[in-house]
């Protein structure tokens, strides 16, 4: 989902927060909070990525067309402490389905500031074709001399994660690194 603010009022967040989205339409009201996918660095046009589900009412507003270009959608936060640490040292990301959105705020940061010299993103989807920005995390992999990206698939989120950690301890070693996890708890638990 591709929100932009109007001109005079902007979202100030930190990379990783999330904020919580509400809309009315079709006689529903829906609200749901979800990571900012896109950059600090553009206060104004907000990223979300929203997974198709049932039990989500505004997912379900979403995909089944009530809500469409030029919908209102209000906007509460920025809420959450998953946020970018400035450090020296390499960092590794891992994520699990649409947990790739904290991950790509937190990524498109680092990058935008050039924070870090050595970074690495490992991602597990639930779905063989659930790497639904793959040739992004590629042009970020061929851009940057000392970025590497792996995609995993294992239906099992927490069989995945600890395939993702012993992949991962045979290509660096993560105790010079600072991790950022995010994902389902069962892959977030194993990890």
């Amino acid at each position: 989902l591709h929100l932009q603010t109007p001109r005079s009022t902007r979202l100030r967040f930190l990379a990783g927060q999330s904020v919580t989205l509400s809309a009315a339409a079709a006689g529903i009201e829906a609200h749901a909070t979800y990571a900012v996918a896109s950059c600090p660095c553009d206060e104004r046009n907000l990223h979300f990525h929203i997974r198709r589900d049932d039990g989500d009412a505004f997912a379900r507003l979403l995909f089944d067309g009530a809500l469409a270009t030029g919908s209102a959608v209000n906007l509460a936060g920025p809420i959450g402490e998953f946020v970018f640490l400035e450090s020296e040292r390499r960092l590794a990301f891992l994520a699990c389905d649409t947990g790739f959105a904290p991950i790509k705020s937190l990524i498109e940061h680092a990058m935008a500031v050039d924070a870090v010299e050595s970074f690495s993103l490992d991602w597990l989807a639930t779905r063989s074709d659930g790497h639904y920005l793959a040739n992004q995390c590629r042009a970020w992999a061929a851009a940057f001399d000392h970025f590497r990206y792996a995609a995993h698939v294992d239906p099992d989120p927490a069989a995945g994660a600890r395939r993702v950690a012993e992949t991962m301890a045979g290509t660096r070693s993560l105790a010079g690194s600072d991790v950022y996890v995010a994902g389902p708890a069962s892959f977030v638990g194993a990890i």
